[in-house]
């Protein structure tokens, strides 16, 4: 359809709607990818302390400024109070914390134990209410990436990896030579579906996020190889094997700011009168 053709144009800096149906309002901005969304008013001039401005995809990198993200994007270590107010949905969730059962009941303690603590700290589907004009309501939402890699040659490594790629909502990309492939062979088919198998990253398509385990070598490597990527930017999130240090999941959601009119005064009534 129309949301999807957009879309696949590759640039999602700000979407503009005009509609007096609500259904119709929520379908296209529960689909677009943009990361600002305007209903019922002009697309231009974001309000400065109000709408945090950023996009996605071939326009821009990632964090909003004036979001939640941007300070901890600049610091080697990001606030620990950066996420303060932005709980998770727990329907969102249901995937990742089904996987974490599984791991335990197959025997991965150490791995669920480190997919808790991705759980513990989760801010998928969390949305606030940010201060504005009267007449206008302006939400803050944080939503998936969509496809991201899971590279790590070792089991434990790759079950990690997996777990925070779920409780960030997004879908595992696993190349099919991956010798730790068969860590997953039992997983539940409801988890299995959010993995995609590929030959190769390079003819993988859709690419939005790397987790990476293993040594700088080949991380300077894999940085050269995403680089000649055609595309947006590809965020790498590394680790080393046996480090106690862990992924921010965090980092594989997208920020998006909805501005609404809702009194309809900067909306285009003929626009709206189409619905």
């Amino acid at each position: 359809g129309l949301i999807a053709e957009i879309d696949a144009t590759g640039y999602g800096l700000t979407f503009g709607l005009h509609s007096r149906i609500d259904e119709t309002i929520a379908r296209v901005l529960g689909r677009i990818g943009a990361g600002n969304v305007y209903v019922n008013r002009s697309i231009i001039g974001a309000t400065v302390g109000v709408q945090p401005f950023g996009g996605t995809g071939l326009s821009g990198t990632g964090p909003k400024a004036g979001g939640p993200l941007y300070l901890g994007r600049l610091l080697a270590t990001a606030p620990q109070g950066s996420w303060r107010g932005l709980e998770a949905s727990a329907s969102a969730l249901a995937p990742a914390r089904a996987y974490v059962a599984w791991l335990r009941a197959e025997g991965h303690a150490d791995a669920a134990a480190q997919c808790d603590g991705f759980l513990a700290r989760a801010a998928l589907g969390a949305s606030r209410l940010l201060p504005g004009p009267v007449g206008e309501r302006n939400l803050y939402t944080l939503r998936p990436r969509g496809r991201v890699a899971a590279l790590a040659p070792s089991p434990h490594g790759l079950l990690v990896q997996l777990g925070a790629i779920l409780a960030s909502g997004n879908t595992a990309l696993i190349e099919a030579a991956n010798p730790a492939r068969g860590s997953l062979a039992t997983l539940p088919g409801e988890i299995a579906a959010r993995l995609v198998i590929v030959e190769s990253l390079d003819t993988a398509g859709d690419l939005r996020g790397v987790l990476f385990e293993g040594e700088s070598d080949a991380l300077l490597a894999l940085n050269r190889r995403i680089a000649a990527r055609e595309g947006p930017i590809v965020p790498i999130l590394a680790r080393s094997p046996g480090a106690g240090a862990q992924y921010d999941a965090n980092r594989l959601l997208e920020e998006c700011a909805i501005a609404t009119n809702t009194a309809a005064a900067g909306g285009n009534a003929s626009l709206m009168a189409i619905g």
